[in-house]
Formats: structure tokens, sequence, C-alpha cells
């Protein structure tokens, strides 16, 4: 099988910190409070305009104050949150990689039944790229047709196999910076596999689901793969390479289409 040399390799240390210990860092907002916060935006607000419209400087001054208070306050928590859990997940991968404990411990492997499939960033820059596993033996071949929206897998001799294509979700909303894509994979004409996206305040979530041999349907919430609400895997990116860290049991190419059309 054809390979390709990995220079600065995740260690076993940094895989444990970002499966189990950066995720739990990221800052989600509670919905209650969320609204709770808009709600006295909009009422500070209301109190600005009818203390215009009444001509009632008390009411405008305090509605103006408590405007400004309010988002003041909003800036200062959300985004002081964001940037202490971002120097924190930096710490602790700084962490991890500065590591040289290599002590063995007679504990079970948690990652025992994982496959880590990766992309690297610098490859995926050009049209055809690997995906390889964690001996860096190539898995597939990912040909980029058009731009974020066609992608023809191919097998290790570049025979094409899979077929993924995208197209816009028009009734999803997920905030995030990219418009969100229906991606469908296919073997010849076949359809294998679907990834929608879904609703959601806290960044990405999709819903894949695989069709054959039997239909499965996993959730995918911020960087964790789910599968009847059990952590099954994680994708995630460590020095210019994505990892997608998943069960082999749970692998199927809806996951990994949506590694190969996104970061998470």
């Amino acid at each position: 099988m054809p390979r390709i040399e990995l220079d600065d390799f995740i260690s076993d240390y940094e895989r444990a910190v970002c499966y189990f210990t950066l995720p739990r860092l990221i800052f989600r907002l509670n919905p209650i409070l969320l609204f709770i916060y808009f709600v006295s935006i909009i009422a500070a607000f209301l109190a600005t305009f009818m203390g215009l419209i009444l001509g009632n400087p008390y009411l405008s001054y305090g509605g103006t104050s408590a405007l400004a208070v309010i988002i003041l306050y909003g800036i200062i928590v959300f985004t002081g949150r964001t940037l202490l859990n971002e120097l924190r997940w930096r710490k602790y991968l700084a962490e991890a990689h500065g590591s040289t404990s290599q002590e063995s411990v007679d504990l079970p492997d948690p990652f025992e039944d994982h496959e880590l499939y990766i992309i690297p960033l610098k490859e995926k820059q050009t049209s055809l790229y690997p995906c390889v596993n964690r001996e860096g033996e190539i898995i597939y071949f990912i040909e980029e047709k058009e731009k974020g929206r066609h992608w023809i897998i191919k097998d290790s001799l570049e025979k094409e196999v899979y077929t993924i294509r995208a197209k816009h979700a028009r009734f999803s909303i997920v905030f995030t910076s990219k418009a969100p894509l229906i991606l469908n994979v296919y073997h010849y004409d076949k359809l294998l596999a679907q990834v929608k996206p879904r609703f959601s305040f806290f960044g990405s979530a999709y819903l894949i689901t695989f069709f054959e041999p039997q239909s499965k349907i996993y959730w995918v919430l911020q960087s964790g793969i789910f599968f009847q609400r059990e952590l099954v895997g994680r994708i995630y990116q460590v020095r210019k390479k994505v990892y997608l860290d998943v069960q082999k049991s749970h692998f199927n190419l809806g996951i990994l289409s949506l590694l190969i059309s996104t970061q998470l």
C-alpha cells in the first residue's frame, strides 16, 4: 500500500488531550441566559425609544445607560470566556506536545478500537490530496472537481469508488462563518449517505444518515460524533493536520465526507 512520510505526528498523549480534555474547554452559551440577555437588550432599547418619543429625558437616559451597560457586559463576559478558554486550550496542547514522558502504564488503551484518518492541510490546498492512516499509508485519494461542491474519493490505486456532491441547505441554520451544505455520498448512482446541517447556537451541528448496509443515524455536535447518545469519534485539528478519530465499527463515508468538506 502506498504511503507518505508524516512529520510532527500527533503523540498518544496529544491524542488523548484532543479527544477527552480540549472539548470540555469549549465555552457553550446557556440558551436561557442568552434569551434573558437579548430580552434585556430589547427592553433597554424600547425604554430609550419610548423616552425619545414621549420626550422623557429620564427614561431615554436610563434606557441608553442600561443598553450600554448590558452590551458592555456581554462583550466582556462572552469575549473574555472565549479568550480564556482559547488560552487554556493552547496551554494544554503545548504541554501535551512538549511532554517527553514515555512511561508505560498497565492501563487499557482508550483508542484500541479506534482508527485515525488524517488529511494534511498543506496537501489539501491542491486538487488531489491523500487521506492516510496513522502509519502514513494512503487509504484514499480525494480529488476536488469543483471547489466546495464536488469531490471524488479514490482508492490507494487512484480508482474512483465514491462521489460527494454538495448543495446549499435552504431551511437549516447554523451560526458559523460558512454557509450550511447538504452532502450526498454516492457509489456510482447509489446514495450511500447524507449529511445535513441542523440548527445550533453553539457552532457546527450535523445529522448524518448512513443507508448501507443498514440505516444508521449519527449526530455531530461541535467536534463530537455521537451514535445513540454515545460518543464514538471526534474530528480535530492539530498542527496543520485534520484528524478523524473514530471507532472502527462506526466509520462510514458520511463521516468521512464531513471531514473532507469542512473543518469543524
